[in-house]
């Protein structure tokens, strides 16, 4: 007479056992205990097997595990801890590895050792030199700053990448000169100049010019789709007027005597550059002025002489000095600014200047903007390595005082 498996403390191995979470058989040992199990989990489970269940079988194996815990806790522990006799239905278990960490893994679209191209709004030069009209990027715009154009490891191959992304043939970008709109840089090629410090992306193309863009040789851009919306202003007259003049001159004098500088002999011909910049809200423009002892405005020379370079905002009864700097070549070597022209890249309702600096041997771009704070300073100088100093030409040979450093602070106001 067949025993009852549920009288005896173990399960008819002829009898599997299952439940809606899975499936299990187990042979007889001795006490009641179990030598091994077969054991799988459904989605897991043989279908063919599990199909063959009957539900009296199912029954009666429930009744047997609730009834007789040594069983049912004997499974549980050899589930747990003697892998080595647990199958799986039939199925292949296979260890995979867990995925590489966020940091190892190549960020999407980026192929590894690829440089990794701006994605912000790029800020553009452009000249019109012999009737062609040529682009070169300048920089990353990003809020309140502007960002270099630099390649993590390799120039060459970040300067092609960026040719071949943002410089294609038919690109079009938005002309800005003195704060407004003029016109249209549309792209008919690009390459790498390779004659330069570092390489550098440069692109010629056609002008479509608006009336603020007739007669005008050099220009910001913006690529079409980031370029501002920016209103047209009735702006105040952007020409230098002679009270500005002599304004200048004073302020170039006090800064001068006041740092230990020697003045120069001739104020008219010392006075550099003189450019007014529209103001938002103001009905008078303010402008920047260049001064230069010893020196010309250009590349050359050698590094004896000194700049004075200030920006000046129309204040309560006259102008306030609001940025200066003040270069002694002798010390620092020689750095000749100028303001290229004016624009508000970042929307923030105040004039950005873009600078070109000149020194004995190069030409670089920087930036003067006023920060959140209010305060005006320099947010973007992008120069490849300091030259060697020139030697002085007996003909220029000055005897500056030491040079203070450069603040980029106000000096006093009129």
């Amino acid at each position: 007479m067949a025993k009852d498996p549920a009288k005896f403390g173990w399960i008819d191995r002829h009898a599997p056992w299952t439940d809606s979470a899975g499936c299990a058989r187990a042979e007889p040992g001795s006490g009641g205990g179990c030598r091994g199990v077969v054991g799988c989990f459904s989605p897991l489970c043989d279908s063919t097997f599990a199909s063959t269940l009957s539900e009296t079988a199912r029954s009666r194996s429930k009744e047997a595990v609730i009834k007789h815990a040594p069983v049912a806790g004997c499974l549980i522990l050899i589930f747990l801890a003697a892998c080595d006799n647990v199958s799986w239905g039939g199925a292949d278990v296979t260890i995979v590895p867990p995925p590489p960490k966020a940091s190892e893994a190549p960020e999407p679209g980026v192929e590894p050792g690829a440089e990794r191209l701006p994605e912000g709004p790029i800020l553009y030069h452009v000249r019109v030199t012999d009737g062609s009209a040529g682009i070169t990027p300048v920089a990353e715009i990003s809020g309140d700053t502007l960002l270099p154009l630099r390649a993590v490891a390799n120039d060459l191959a970040y300067a092609q990448a960026f040719v071949s992304t943002n410089l294609r043939q038919g690109s079009e970008f938005v002309l800005f000169r003195s704060g407004v709109r003029a016109g249209t840089f549309i792209t008919q090629s690009a390459t790498v100049d390779e004659a330069v410090c570092r390489p550098t992306p440069r692109g010629t193309g056609i002008l479509e010019l608006s009336e603020a863009g007739e007669d005008v040789i050099e220009f910001l851009a913006i690529a079409r789709v980031q370029a501002p919306q920016i209103q047209r202003r009735t702006p105040a007259s952007l020409t230098a007027t002679n009270t500005m003049r002599l304004l200048a001159d004073n302020y170039a004098d006090r800064i001068i005597v006041s740092r230990g500088f020697s003045r120069p002999n001739d104020w008219n011909r010392a006075r550099a550059r003189i450019q007014p910049f529209a103001v938002p809200n103001a009905q008078d423009p303010g402008f920047t002025a260049t001064y230069l002892v010893g020196d010309t405005l250009g590349p050359g020379l050698d590094d004896v002489g000194h700049a004075v370079f200030f920006v000046a905002m129309p204040g309560q009864n006259s102008f306030d000095t609001v940025y200066v700097r003040l270069r002694g070549y002798a010390a620092d070597g020689k750095a000749a600014p100028e303001m290229v022209d004016f624009l508000d890249w970042n929307s923030d309702d105040s004039p950005d200047l873009l600078l070109r600096v000149f020194g004995t041997t190069d030409t670089w771009f920087e930036a003067v903007s006023r920060d959140p704070d209010g305060r005006w300073r320099t947010v973007f100088a992008d120069r490849c390595e300091r030259p060697e100093p020139v030697a002085p030409d007996s003909a220029m040979t000055l005897t500056p005082a030491p040079t203070p450093p450069d603040t980029g602070t106000a000096a006093g106001g009129g």
